[in-house]
């Protein structure tokens, strides 16, 4: 039996790993660290603590594992937050005698470039695309924990997850990346990949109940190819010859879009779809698609009820089903709606 920690328990992901792993039979306690207020359980002791300013150490006592989540906001990317609230975490972590680390990065530390290999593995070198700051700092988190992890001795898992969305939630850069393909310059369509943050989720509570130490890429089997992604978007996407693309990124920074998507152009430009081979062998097995997670995350309005239609035989393999009629197709419209509030 052991006791795990969760930093950022309060998150989307945080709250689902909570969750799982305080359902799990091998783990005895969790305990949970926000600074927002959490809902506790019978076997899930809650600490509202700010883990970028307080000293955590004294929490941290009996606990085998750290999962860190918790994260300066993506909007802001400041590498100087993340980076001193991590060190904290790991100082309060090796005062305390834990042993073992899983940090949640991101697939885009890979960078998007023309000449990635598809898919990625964790083999690839990190390489982030410079001008995206979410990307570069992620980078530094890792370094900072692998540097930790060879200094102490100590078991580092790093999971590196593609766009996570779900019903209740899209993350920053979900939704920035949405932003930046629907307005983008003339180009071929690089292949994409979108993961459920249910899938997320189970990754980390694997990884953190058996003490894995390793990186993970994690992201549903396979990949969305152009063709198939035009028919699961529900906006219009405007594309233009790209000797325009100048003029057109001064009308978009008048508009305020270009502050989200600044680094982003390379992403929707360029291959960095990743390979879930390893976690696969671990025993992890996603429970949504890459159609089924956008489509989850990305509910249709109701007087788009015959283009959802066409989404959901997408995101569920069955492009052959038109005899499914209007009233069937409205209701999993209601549905995705009702879980969306």
């Amino acid at each position: 039996m052991t006791t795990i920690a969760v930093t950022g328990a309060a998150g989307s992901v945080g709250r689902r790993v909570v969750a799982l792993l305080s359902a799990e039979p091998d783990v005895e306690s969790v305990k949970a660290l926000d600074r927002l207020a959490m809902a506790g359980g019978p076997s899930v002791e809650t600490h509202r603590i700010d883990v970028a300013e307080a000293d955590v150490a004294d929490v941290l006592e009996g606990c085998r594992t750290v999962v860190h989540l918790a994260e300066d906001p993506g909007r802001r990317s400041d590498e100087l937050v993340a980076t001193t609230t991590l060190q904290r975490v790991l100082d309060a972590t090796e005062r305390a005698g834990c042993r073992h680390v899983v940090l949640l990065s991101s697939a885009l530390v890979y960078g998007a470039y023309a000449d990635n290999p598809v898919p990625l593995t964790e083999r690839h070198q990190r390489r982030p695309v410079p001008e995206l700051a979410y990307a570069v700092t992620k980078t530094r988190l890792e370094e900072l924990a692998e540097r930790w992890a060879d200094q102490t001795s100590s078991d580092l898992a790093i999971l590196r997850p593609t766009t996570t969305l779900s019903e209740r939630g899209v993350s920053y850069i979900a939704g920035a990346l949405r932003s930046a393909t629907s307005l983008r310059p003339e180009q071929v369509d690089p292949p994409v990949q979108f993961l459920h943050h249910d899938d997320l989720a189970s990754a980390v509570s694997l990884v953190a109940t058996r003490a894995m130490a390793s990186i993970y890429n994690v992201a549903p089997d396979g990949w969305i190819g152009p063709e198939v992604f035009r028919d699961l978007l529900t906006e219009a996407e405007l594309h233009w010859p790209e000797p325009l693309d100048p003029v057109m990124g001064r009308m978009r920074a008048a508009l305020g879009r270009r502050r989200a998507e600044v680094g982003l152009d390379a992403h929707v430009s360029h291959p960095w779809v990743v390979a879930n081979d390893r976690l696969r062998a671990a025993g992890w097995c996603p429970a949504f698609t890459n159609e089924e997670a956008f489509v989850a995350g990305n509910p249709a309005p109701v007087w788009r009820t015959f283009a959802l239609r066409r989404r959901q035989e997408l995101a569920l393999g069955a492009v052959g089903a038109a005899t499914v009629g209007v009233m069937g197709a409205a209701g999993l419209v209601a549905r995705r709606l009702f879980r969306a509030r």
